[in-house]
């Protein structure tokens, strides 16, 4: 996020046109982590930890953008906190959890969700995206970097929670919960690393795009049993991962020219 303005998870446009404070702060802290050294190590973790109480005691935003911007910030805080040794730290690391989760199920309001998949079949939407005149289908390129940027935070943060609780022993409920909240992602290396709404749409027309379902009502590997090489982004390799295990993602990758 630092050096790129993006994760797997959060499009390199979300914030375009302006990045809400908590997420500022945030990305700060990351920068700030990432220059810590035995000396200034103190200084830094009481300069996050300061922050990340701001964050908490700030009113609950309202604002899709704000909204997904503070479970965004939340992430990244516990993330930090996953790579400090300090107990102190991991005490706050297990106070936030309840923060993080409430932050996850409040973006859930603001998410459209794909229909369900047929099996072995690739999604596309009906209606060719125009290139010229471009306005429309920048609108919908702009409304498709928030949903599908929202549709993969829900579900690497409930994936991360679900391994918290299974931790906690508390896995056959939280496991059933997120399942149901986080419904759909698409996978599609061209239309998330699409630079402008041309490119979008031309990947919109002429690639394959695939939606998963977390109930998996059709399982994933039928979904994307035709995707190529250049089909899988970073999201998708994480997202297989989670699915198949380490071994069987590096092979199923393997077999596509995909290097995990």
């Amino acid at each position: 996020m630092v050096l790129e303005n993006q994760m797997p998870w959060c499009h390199a446009r979300l914030y375009n046109d302006g990045m809400p404070r908590s997420m500022q702060d945030a990305v700060s802290s990351a920068a700030l982590h990432a220059a810590k050294n035995d000396v200034n190590a103190k200084v830094i973790r009481d300069c996050i930890e300061s922050r990340v109480q701001d964050l908490l005691s700030s009113p609950v935003p309202a604002a899709p953008l704000d909204v997904i911007a503070r479970l965004h910030a939340l992430f990244i805080y516990q993330i930090l906190r996953l790579l400090d040794t300090d107990a102190r730290v991991r005490l706050s690391y297990d106070a936030t959890m309840p923060h993080l989760e409430a932050a996850a199920y409040a973006l859930l309001q603001h998410i459209t969700f794909h229909e369900s998949a047929t099996p072995g079949q690739a999604n596309h939407a009906a209606d060719v995206l125009p290139l010229y005149p471009i306005s429309a289908t920048r609108d919908f390129w702009e409304a498709w970097v928030f949903q599908e940027s929202a549709r993969r935070t829900l579900a690497i943060v409930l994936s991360f929670l679900m391994i918290y609780h299974y931790m906690k022993g508390e896995v056959l409920v939280q496991c059933g919960n997120n399942t149901f909240a986080c419904r759909s992602v698409t996978l599609s290396a061209h239309l998330w690393r699409a630079g402008d709404p041309v490119d979008f749409a031309l990947a919109w027309r002429n690639k394959r795009h695939f939606v998963v379902h977390g109930d998996e009502s059709v399982p994933v590997t039928v979904v994307m049993e035709d995707a190529k090489s250049d089909d899988i982004d970073e999201f998708g390799k994480i997202f297989l991962t989670g699915y198949m295990g380490i071994d069987e993602a590096k092979g199923w990758l393997a077999m596509r020219g995909v290097t995990l």
